[in-house]
Parts: structure tokens; sequence; C-alpha cells
């Protein structure tokens, strides 16, 4: 596991009908964890193109911030609250900078 920093793109689909639920939940979500140590930039944006679809685009200072991050309180009560049944669609990807 790496020290470096770590950004992260995770994108959601809510079903349709979900979509409100979601993005509440989602949105206390990013309020929580900015206040998370390690966390340099949580974001969520919503596409143009299809409203059911958010992105959050996270960079944490370290890999291990970011695992602490998902079994963390926030991503604990996140997932509690029922979330999984909104989802029509979940992907998530861990990068690495290579350039710019």
């Amino acid at each position: 596991m790496s020290n470096s920093p770590l950004t992260i793109i995770a994108m959601t689909t809510a079903k349709d009908g979900k979509e409100a639920a979601l993005g509440a939940a989602q949105e206390k979500l990013v309020a929580e964890t900015l206040m998370e140590d390690g966390c340099l930039r949580y974001e969520l944006h919503q596409s143009l193109d299809d409203g059911r679809i958010r992105i959050f685009v996270e960079s944490w200072e370290s890999e291990a911030q970011w695992r602490a991050h998902m079994e963390g309180a926030a991503m604990q009560r996140f997932l509690a609250s029922g979330v999984g049944d909104y989802f029509a669609d979940f992907s998530l990807h861990r990068l690495a900078k290579i350039a710019g």
C-alpha cells in the first residue's frame, strides 16, 4: 500500500425514482467526509446528460487514509441507511496521477 496521494472516481447511477433519496444521502456523506483525516478533496458531481448519474471525485493523502474512510463511521452510516437499494449501477476506480 502506497503512501502517495490517491485519487478515487466513484460513479453511481440511481434507480429510477430513487434519485432524490440517493442524492440526499450522498450529500450528507460528502459533508461528513470532508472533515476526515487525510481527505484532500471529496466532491459530488451530477451528469448534465442523465440526472441519475452522480460521480464522486476524491483525493486522499494516502491509500491508508482512504481505506480508513471506507471503514469509518460516515461510510458505515451511509451504508446502514439503506442506500444500497437505490443503486442501479456503481463502479469505483483507484487512480495514481501520471502526468499534469
